[in-house]
């Protein structure tokens, strides 16, 4: 079985179409402003329906947020029409609980990890996650995903839990074989790789990539 495949970071509807088109499983859709893919409640609304004109078939949407809880992802919600929601900061398991009995929607957690021990963080996100996405631990204050960085994929050969996981952080066409073939992934998500500059997808990398991961 192929692995399943997120291409996080969209920013427009030719993204969209291309991910479609490529046999992406999701897409991202990011609202933070610190990033250079961030979408505002106006954009993230024109993908959004655009998605749902290509049909039951179209890449589910994921809606990345980073600490934002409460009430405060309602406007986002409804404008992204997501089919997840995905945490990439410092969300506590009390709050993501909350979110998840409110709005419903299946959560996917980000869990930095450098060394062995940071495998410890999952066990908080067991009872709560559908899935994890184990990413590069990056340092305080810079940008908490889609920066290029990767880990020891090693690593995560010893992870026993029972959520479904995903594998991130600087992936890309030339590496994901052997990403896949350390690591065990099931699941990939991919950002900076297949982009031409930091926010700007490039469709013949996105098509590379997804051809890469099905070959691995």
């Amino acid at each position: 079985m192929n692995p399943l495949i997120k291409i996080c970071g969209i920013t427009s509807k030719d993204d969209y179409a291309t991910c479609f088109d490529a046999g992406a499983t999701w897409v991202g859709m990011v609202y933070y402003p610190g990033s250079t893919r961030h979408l505002n409640l106006a954009r993230l609304a024109d993908i959004a329906t655009c998605g749902l004109a290509m049909g039951p078939n179209a890449p589910e949407r994921v809606l990345l947020s980073v600490d934002i809880i409460g009430e405060a992802l309602a406007p986002l919600i409804e404008a992204a029409q997501p089919n997840k929601l995905q945490f990439h900061g410092n969300e506590k398991p009390d709050d993501v609980a909350a979110i998840k009995a409110q709005f419903g929607l299946p959560i996917i957690k980000a869990v930095a990890i450098e060394t062995l021990d940071d495998l410890d963080q999952c066990n908080k996100w067991h009872s709560l996650a559908d899935w994890l996405l184990f990413d590069a631990k990056v340092r305080k204050g810079f940008q908490p995903g889609g920066t290029g960085h990767s880990f020891d994929w090693s690593i995560l050969r010893s992870y026993k839990g029972h959520v479904p996981w995903m594998l991130a952080g600087g992936l890309n066409e030339k590496n994901i074989a052997e990403a896949i073939r350390i690591s065990g992934a099931k699941a990939i998500d991919v950002s900076s790789g297949v982009e031409s500059k930091p926010g700007v997808k490039n469709s013949k990398k996105i098509h590379a990539f997804i051809q890469a991961t099905q070959l691995a």
